[in-house]
């Protein structure tokens, strides 16, 4: 019944449009789509690591073995370096061998004291030998406790004699071989970490504002992040916000932010640089038209809207960015109008067209 009114109608304006000396043309006509317009920007950015560490060695000494090779992907423990550990080893033993004395003393010391007290002052024992027996048990302690210091020393030095990572990631090169002396002073690999890694870029505040209203917190639930590599390649991996820094850059009046990839496969490598994509997922619902509608002129964009009796009407449009096959059209047209799709050289105004096919459907 709809159709029948529509051809009806058709020909009623066809009809109209040949009283009124107006063209009656068949071309293909589309609806304006309602579609969602994720708006994004692109900026240059770096790539950096969440964690770095350079290796160095709490004690010195000669080194007796390498135990990873240059470039090697560690894990958090695992042994670098171990450095000559006899002189280590014996220090060990002698605050052992203190610390045994020391508690020897003390028991002494406590049970002299005991038995000194049990006595009444003044009679079996004066009062000054108690004040002694006292000392000396207090004296014992201190000894023991300062043995006990250097022991624990003693087997915290013992055991940096093996170098380990204290992160996961990959080593670099390493600044000594077998063989030769280290000390705390020296660094000898740095380990940095790849997986996952950083992405840092910089946010203009204008377009903070324009893709996030200026909320942090809209960028981290709404902002999703693209790279492209140094090749042209798109990165497969889809980035998250981590955080913006707390101060704008003065200079330039940008905001850092800070976005995460997992890097599954360590291709993200840190210190490069890559093109940042960033993009509002939530998007925003605008019309959208095919590109071929679209007229391009000295005053601007326009496409022909057809009113209800199928007669064009040309109309001024501002035009977005093409996604997805379709144009989108910031301003001037609604969703649901009807426009001609494709062939517009061939309309002028008023004149009547008749869909050969209808995109919408």
């Amino acid at each position: 019944m709809r159709e029948k009114r529509s051809c009806i109608c058709c020909i009623a304006a066809a009809m109209a449009a040949a009283a009124a000396g107006a063209a009656t043309l068949s071309l293909p006509v589309a609806e304006a789509k309602s579609v969602p317009n994720f708006r994004e920007k692109t900026f240059p950015g770096r790539v950096m690591a969440v964690q770095r560490v350079d290796v160095t060695p709490e004690v010195s000494g000669d080194i007796v073995e390498v135990c990873f090779a240059n470039g090697q992907i560690v894990k958090e423990g695992d042994v670098l370096y171990r450095i000559m550990s006899v002189k280590y080893k014996s220090a060990l033993k002698n605050a052992q061998a203190k610390v045994a004395e020391c508690r020897a003393k003390k028991a002494y010391a406590d049970g002299n004291a005991a038995r000194y007290e049990k006595l009444a002052p003044g009679k079996a024992v004066s009062q000054d030998a108690l004040e002694s027996a006292r000392s000396e048990r207090t004296v014992a302690a201190a000894a023991l406790e300062a043995a006990e210091a250097e022991l624990a020393v003693a087997e915290y030095n013992l055991n940096r004699c093996e170098i380990k990572t204290p992160i996961a990631g990959k080593a670099g090169t390493s600044a000594l071989t077998r063989g030769n002396p280290a000390s705390p002073a020296t660094p000898l690999v740095s380990v940095v970490q790849i997986q996952p890694v950083r992405v840092r870029f910089s946010l203009s505040n204008a377009e903070f504002l324009t893709l996030f209203g200026g909320r942090a917190r809209t960028l981290k639930e709404q902002g999703e992040v693209t790279v492209t590599l140094a090749n042209g390649a798109k990165f497969p991996e889809t980035g998250a916000v981590e955080y913006t820094e707390n101060v704008a850059d003065e200079a330039t009046d940008t905001v850092r932010v800070y976005a995460t990839f997992p890097n599954a496969e360590r291709i993200l490598r840190p210190g490069s640089t890559v093109g940042v994509t960033l993009r509002n997922k939530a998007g925003a619902e605008m019309p959208a038209v095919p590109p071929a509608a679209v007229m391009q002129g000295a005053e601007g964009a326009s496409v022909w809207v057809l009113g209800a009796d199928g007669r064009a009407s040309r109309r001024r449009v501002v035009t977005g960015r093409v996604s997805g096959g379709v144009m989108l059209v910031t301003s001037g047209l609604a969703a649901g109008e009807r426009v001609v799709a494709d062939g517009v050289h061939k309309v002028e105004e008023g004149d009547v067209v008749q869909p050969v096919r209808d995109s919408a459907r």
